[in-house]
């Protein structure tokens, strides 16, 4: 369709709809216009005045809301509602409650300075080894390393400014050192070492 005949289709709809502006004009002229005054003035009679206007017992009270049970998807396909409103109803039992674990019980406090020199005091004593001892002018002397050393004490003298020799036996001997921390004292018997028993 060319634009030529476009504007002819155009103008003819333009010539029709005038027609019937017309024809309808010329219709309300023949009725006469007092008959559509009349009919207002008719109607008028007819309706309550304001004070006779009351709400009848049955009538649902405007103020109530409306609260649907379950929302409706008005786009889903026939049928498919019926399936979710199944699934989502709720179980008549009542679920039983669930019971919080009880919180941990806190973790046991760890030890103390004091404890931690103690146990570290405890160590360097059983670094000692007791090789053996000997009797001579009858003062007993014994024989320990601690790994890098060999040193040949006597009962009462001090090693490394820190360890005391406390007591020598034939089998065991008795060493000592001060906690510092806490001015204990700290003992450890170290036994004969069996390689050297003889």
């Amino acid at each position: 369709m060319t634009n030529q005949q476009k504007g002819f289709v155009l103008i003819g709809l333009f010539v029709a709809w005038g027609g019937m502006m017309a024809y309808q004009l010329a219709d309300d002229s023949e009725s006469g216009g007092n008959d559509s005054s009349a009919s207002i003035a008719q109607a008028d009679s007819t309706l309550p005045s304001v004070h006779d206007l009351s709400l009848g017992a049955s009538f649902p009270n405007s103020r109530q809301t409306v609260t649907f049970s379950q929302p409706r998807n008005i786009f889903a396909p026939f049928g498919s509602q019926r399936m979710v409103a199944k699934q989502e109803r709720p179980k008549a039992s009542q679920p039983s409650p669930v019971m919080a674990p009880p919180p941990p019980p806190p973790p046991p406090p760890g030890p103390s300075p004091g404890e931690l020199a103690a146990q570290r005091a405890r160590q360097q004593l059983n670094q000692f080894r007791f090789l053996g001892y000997l009797t001579k002018g009858g003062e007993s002397q014994a024989f320990i390393t601690n790994g890098q050393a060999i040193y040949i004490v006597k009962q009462g003298e001090m090693l490394e400014g820190q360890v005391q020799v406390n007591k020598i036996e034939p089998e065991t001997i008795v060493l000592s050192t001060k906690i510092w921390e806490t001015g204990n004292q700290v003992q450890a018997t170290i036994p004969l070492t069996p390689e050297t028993r003889s």
